[in-house]
């Protein structure tokens, strides 16, 4: 019990530094950070929660071998994959982050091995965990002189530092508030709690302005309402926090010192406090709509058939009142239907940061994103063309020059794994569906708890917007949910194991050997970015000397990056050395041939030489609509 409390803290902390975030882009960021010291803990703790849970069925059951196996084989394929990755170094991180979520997921399955009734307390410390990311969320735009910054956007994105990623550590809150509010021997004030938490998640939720969020909630709602008892007291609290949540949403999303992008704090300070008491009495509207709706419908049950029945009856009646308005006006009708085609086709140009994009079916770019990885699949179908490395694939596929669009991930998990890491990627990665997936039906024909369907929610949720967005690329998120994962398939492997089928030790002395082999994996390239980040600051104070110093310690650190050498560079042409810069920028070309910024940098390097007209050449092979590149040749001709 206190080794997952700490845990959870743990991952409260990694949630609030940025949600761990690491892009790889050689810049040395408190994400990058905190990914790195996520897995300096989880890897001894993994080792340990193994070596204690080895006597437990769960750790050698047949989805918890399926599991551990598809996902800490695609960990082990992606830094294999740095043999014919475009960016090696683009591949040494993806594969640090699949080891980070491997280790969750065997947290997961030890800790919930041992802990008694671990579902409901892993969704009610998930909740408690995720409270004070989202509590400060909310406060940065409440308060922001004090709890925010200036210049943030209009969509809610602090502290995790991207809205989609802060939408989804509200929405996983969920099943722990709902569990709360229909546990056995909780009361009235229980309910009345968990509505008003409900009312604070769909306020930061709606806030974000993010549709991959309110889906992930939808599929949240439905699997915990549609799988556990106490429906009435769940939906009472779901209703009840609908209902908190229309007074702070409302203003929320038609306040313009609120809705504003890059304004000052001081700016917001007064819509801030606005929100604020609109929020506190949302929070008391929340409670006693809660209240009133358990009241009204007394001691009666929810049936998952009659829950069934009421959705059906609903969706009949919303098709028979459109129909009907179709009938009586075709025209708005049609004209309604060409205007989302063009959105979900791209047609519309794009779709901007503003509440109007709630109702908006846009796909924002995706189609395109989505069309350059399945370019990729299929030219490098069996093993990808190196894990993480979408950045590239994209300046090379993109049919836009436009540099604001360009994305390191396709926004689908399926595309990004397969553009990355082939069919062999996608084979590991379906092992760890249908791991998890084994578990949940074995855990609901077994004997297992009906709150199984808790933590199965948290990582239901995960797999929804990581279709719809790069939700894999943030260890908070993907940590969260295969540690959820790992509750799943525990669930359904309950008790000790029998006799002579214990764990084999030689596996945990694997795991204690491997364990210091994930910390320098994870170590060595954080390190490189921070001597990258300490020669950056000495170029923007005049010491090229240091810069190089640093550029040459960061390089060792990792052969694989070319950020060192295109500081090297930039000190060389500080120190006036155009010799020295060239070199530099010739060796990053080597270091990385596929990345049109080594080659652009050798360009600039060469000036207007036939050397330099062949670099830009070699930019335009490697991103045929690099603006740059085409400007420069041009001017030569």
């Amino acid at each position: 019990m206190v080794a997952g409390g700490l845990l959870l803290a743990a991952w409260a902390v990694l949630a609030v530094l940025s949600g761990g975030i690491d892009l790889g882009d050689g810049l040395a960021t408190r994400g990058a950070t905190a990914a790195m010291l996520a897995a300096v803990v989880a890897a001894p703790f993994a080792a340990w929660a193994l070596m204690r849970s080895r006597d437990r069925a769960a750790p050698r059951s047949g989805p918890a071998l399926l599991a551990i196996g598809g996902l800490g084989g695609l960990a082990l394929w992606a830094g294999v994959s740095i043999g014919w990755s475009l960016a090696g170094d683009l591949s040494w991180t993806e594969a640090n982050r699949i080891a980070l979520a491997t280790l969750a997921l065997v947290i997961g399955i030890a800790l919930a091995s041992l802990i008694p009734r671990a579902p409901e307390r892993f969704a009610a410390g998930l909740a408690i965990a995720a409270t004070p990311v989202v509590i400060w969320a909310l406060l940065a735009r409440c308060l922001p002189t004090v709890f925010g910054s200036d210049f943030e956007p209009s969509r809610l994105q602090a502290p995790v530092g991207y809205w989609n990623a802060l939408a989804l550590v509200a929405v996983i809150a969920v099943p722990g508030i709902l569990w709360w509010a229909s546990r056995p021997g909780g009361d009235q004030r229980d309910l009345m709690g968990a509505a008003a938490a409900m009312a604070v998640v769909v306020t930061t939720l709606v806030l974000t302005y993010s549709r991959s969020g309110l889906l992930a909630l939808i599929a949240v709602l439905v699997i915990v309402i549609g799988l556990m008892p106490g429906r009435v007291r769940q939906a009472s609290a779901v209703a009840g926090g609908i209902a908190g949540a229309i007074l702070p949403v409302a203003y929320g999303l038609t306040t313009d010192a609120l809705t504003g992008d890059a304004l000052i704090a001081a700016d917001r300070s007064d819509a801030g406090l606005g929100l604020l008491w609109r929020l506190l009495l949302g929070l008391a509207i929340a409670a006693g709509v809660a209240w009133g709706i358990r009241r009204l419908m007394g001691s009666g049950r929810l049936t998952r058939r009659r829950a069934g029945i009421a959705a059906i009856v609903g969706v009949l009646v919303l098709v028979a009142v459109a129909g009907a308005y179709a009938l009586a006006k075709p025209r708005d009708v049609g004209a309604w239907i060409s205007a989302r085609t063009s959105e979900i086709t791209g047609t519309s140009g794009g779709l901007a940061n503003t509440p109007g994009r709630l109702g908006s079916l846009d796909t924002n770019q995706r189609l395109d994103w989505w069309g350059e990885a399945a370019r990729s699949v299929r030219d490098n179908a069996l093993v990808g063309e190196g894990a993480g490395t979408f950045a590239l694939v994209h300046l090379r596929e993109r049919v836009s020059g436009e540099d604001r669009l360009n994305v390191r991930q396709p926004h689908n998990l399926v595309l990004e794994i397969g553009s990355g890491l082939g069919i062999i990627g996608l084979a590991l990665l379906g092992c760890l569906i249908a791991g998890v997936a084994w578990a949940a039906v074995r855990a609901f024909q077994g004997r297992a708890p009906p709150t199984v369907a808790l933590p199965l929610a948290v990582f239901g949720a995960f797999a929804l917007q990581s279709q719809l967005d790069w939700s894999w690329t943030v260890p908070a998120l993907t940590t969260a949910a295969m540690a959820a994962g790992g509750v799943v398939i525990a669930s359904a492997a309950p008790g000790p194991a029998a006799p002579g089928h214990a764990l084999p030790r030689p596996v945990v002395a694997g795991a204690w050997a491997l364990a210091p082999v994930i910390v320098l994996s994870a170590v060595l390239p954080w390190w490189s970015q921070e001597k990258v980040a300490s020669g950056n600051q000495a170029i923007s104070t005049g010491q090229p000397a240091v810069a190089e110093k640093r550029a040459i310690e960061a390089s060792d650190l990792n052969p694989l990056a070319v950020q060192p050498w295109l500081l090297r560079a930039r000190a060389a042409a500080l120190a006036s050395d155009p010799v020295g810069m060239r070199a530099a920028a010739r060796q990053a070309t080597v270091v990385q041939p596929s990345n049109p910024a080594a080659w652009t940098l050798l360009a600039i390097s060469y000036g207007d030489t036939a050397a330099g007209r062949a670099a830009w050449q070699q930019v335009l092979v490697l991103s045929p609509n690099d603006a740059r590149a085409r400007l420069a040749l041009e001017a030569t001709d």
